[in-house]
């Protein structure tokens, strides 16, 4: 459960990063359009340079922050943990196999890396994590005692 946790939030992440990209671009665009142009060249000088500003303020930020880079992080690690959190439900139907406690140190090991990326290039937000895990726990028929 702690890996399709994970794997969900990583997704919810990569969509919120991916949302706030679309925002960024769909205001820079409009904000630098020719008909936003032709209506704020009415207005006092001070509009089209704030108009301007704010088209470099939104374009500064994303690059500054690698949104693209960020959203395809999250991607990579929602697809990790989705594969672990699938391999372990395997294990679970199936653990009578000869070879489950190789089955299930390679699951180990293959959580090795995307640990290291989340830690390293994941933000860490321990309420929208718990929201995923309620979540998690919830559609499992399972509840947590919050202590």
């Amino acid at each position: 459960m702690a890996a399709e946790t994970r794997a969900l939030y990583f997704a919810d992440l990569a969509s919120r990063y991916t949302r706030r990209k679309q925002w960024i671009t769909g205001i820079s665009f409009f904000l630098s359009s020719g008909a936003v142009a032709s209506l704020i060249g009415k207005f006092p000088q001070v509009v089209p340079l704030v108009a301007s500003a704010a088209v470099a303020v939104l374009s500064a930020y994303s690059m500054a922050v690698s949104l693209d880079r960020k959203i395809a992080r999250m991607v990579k690690l929602h697809s990790a943990w989705n594969v672990i959190s699938i391999e372990y439900q395997r294990l679970w139907n199936y653990p009578k196999g000869d070879d489950a406690e190789e089955q299930l140190y390679a699951i180990f090991q293959r959580e090795k890396e995307p640990s290291e990326l989340a830690a390293t290039e994941a933000p860490n937000d321990p309420k929208l994590l718990r929201l995923w895990q309620d979540r998690v726990f919830n559609m499992h028929h399972l509840t947590e005692q919050h202590g």
